[in-house]
């Protein structure tokens, strides 16, 4: 437990450094505004705002104790970074109670590089709060508080819609432990927007959809990444900075060819990731509720499935957007268990759920090399190009191992009782 506390503190306290370090994101900016905006209650109408209302519960003590974007800066990077803090400590002690020595830090070490890897994005973007809420939801989901894993799920998607994709799988997976437990599910998650739908009344929420509507291929997506290497062989495309969404993009006839398939194969494929793990959550958990580590890493892994394929294929993917796949990849990694199973030991996941979480982690770490670089404001050079490739690779890569993995989880979790 000493050498456990040193290493939070050794990965926690460093962190703070990034609250005045790097550039001030645009996007701190348009927190602020929003946080004003919903005082006087011209959100959304007056003052565009691309996320969700949920979101702006996150802005507003900070704006409460700030002056200016300076101010606000620092006391918004310092709720983050409490937030990462206690998502370290609860990957430290989940990884603790496996009592597998050192393999048991192995998610506290993958979230904690990994983020550091995303440097300042950290403090200045809410996915990980959003994240942590996702957390919440496998944890409880898993520790049998369907009540409470609703009501996080609830809340993340209410802040940023993507979490709305794991409401399919732990329904599928609490349907399994009992109609009892499915109402509690479901009503975790209306009480939860009870308020979001009251507020509709209003505040025309829902109107931050149309702002990604006339996006285009943004620099770090899969197309845009092939398109841009594909223009060192003499293919027309600029790279070029899009100011209304605070974003760059890959534009050129060749780009504006592969919007409309691109979105097509993005939807289609995150359905039908979607689909595939609700499916292994109804085949995988049909037996009786056994609590544990073991339980949260195969949830995790199910959850993990269809974001790592709404990630990997969308035509906007930004850097935080890693932070929506780390915190479960970390919980995929919770060590390994065997048990006997007739003909020796079986260990608690497939092996290719375990490598597809690695693969994740190690993508994530690529990030900085064409992030943080000059060339990213005006265009990528050949080598910066082929690390997008690879990190764009790794995440394709990812999502056919889960892909692969969760269908063996069907068969082997469902066999082994999880």
């Amino acid at each position: 437990m000493i050498l456990a506390g040193i290493l939070w503190i050794l990965a926690t306290v460093p962190v703070l450094s990034r609250l005045t370090t790097g550039g001030v994101q645009g996007d701190l900016s348009v927190f602020m505004r929003g946080a004003d905006a919903l005082q006087g209650a011209r959100i959304y109408r007056d003052v565009p705002y691309e996320y969700p209302l949920y979101s702006l519960l996150l802005f507003l003590v900070p704006r409460a104790v700030s002056t200016d974007l300076a101010t606000f800066r620092v006391a918004f990077g310092l709720q983050i970074w409490m937030i990462d803090a206690v998502l370290k400590g609860v990957l430290l002690w989940l990884g603790l109670r496996a009592h597998a020595g050192v393999r048991g830090l192995a998610p506290f070490v993958a979230y904690t590089a990994g983020s550091a890897a995303l440097g300042h994005f950290l403090l200045q973007r809410f996915d990980l709060a959003v994240a942590s809420l996702t957390v919440v939801a496998a944890v409880a989901s898993a520790a049998g508080w369907p009540l409470a894993a609703g009501a996080a799920l609830a809340l993340a998607a209410g802040s940023k819609v993507y979490p709305v994709l794991f409401i399919p799988v732990l329904g599928a997976i609490h349907w399994r432990d009992g109609r009892r437990d499915l109402f509690r599910f479901v009503g975790g998650i209306t009480l939860a927007l009870v308020p979001l739908a009251a507020a509709a009344l209003w505040i025309p929420w829902w109107r931050f959809a149309s702002f990604h509507a006339g996006r285009g291929l943004q620099v770090e997506s899969l197309p845009a990444s092939i398109v841009w290497a594909l223009h060192f062989a003499g293919v027309p495309a600029r790279w070029e900075l899009i100011p209304a969404f605070r974003s760059i993009e890959v534009t050129g006839p060749l780009a504006a060819m592969l919007v409309g398939p691109g979105r097509l194969l993005w939807v289609g494929a995150s359905l039908v990731g979607l689909a595939a793990a609700t499916l292994a959550a109804w085949r995988a958990f049909a037996r009786p509720r056994r609590a544990g580590p073991r339980r949260v890493a195969s949830i995790a892994a199910l959850m993990l499935l269809p974001v790592t394929t709404f990630v990997a294929m969308n035509t906007v993917l930004s850097p935080q957007f890693h932070l929506w796949l780390l915190p479960l990849a970390a919980l995929v990694l919770l060590p390994p268990f065997a048990e006997p199973d007739g003909d020796g030991e079986r260990p608690a996941l497939p092996r290719a759920v375990v490598r597809g979480a690695f693969c994740l982690v190690v993508a994530t770490l690529i990030v900085p090399v064409f992030l943080t670089h000059r060339e990213y404001d005006t265009g990528l050079g050949p080598f910066r190009t082929f690390a997008l490739l690879c990190r764009n690779g790794l995440l394709v890569y990812a999502t056919l191992s889960l892909w692969k993995g969760v269908r063996a989880i069907a068969d082997s979790v469902s066999h082994e009782g999880t």
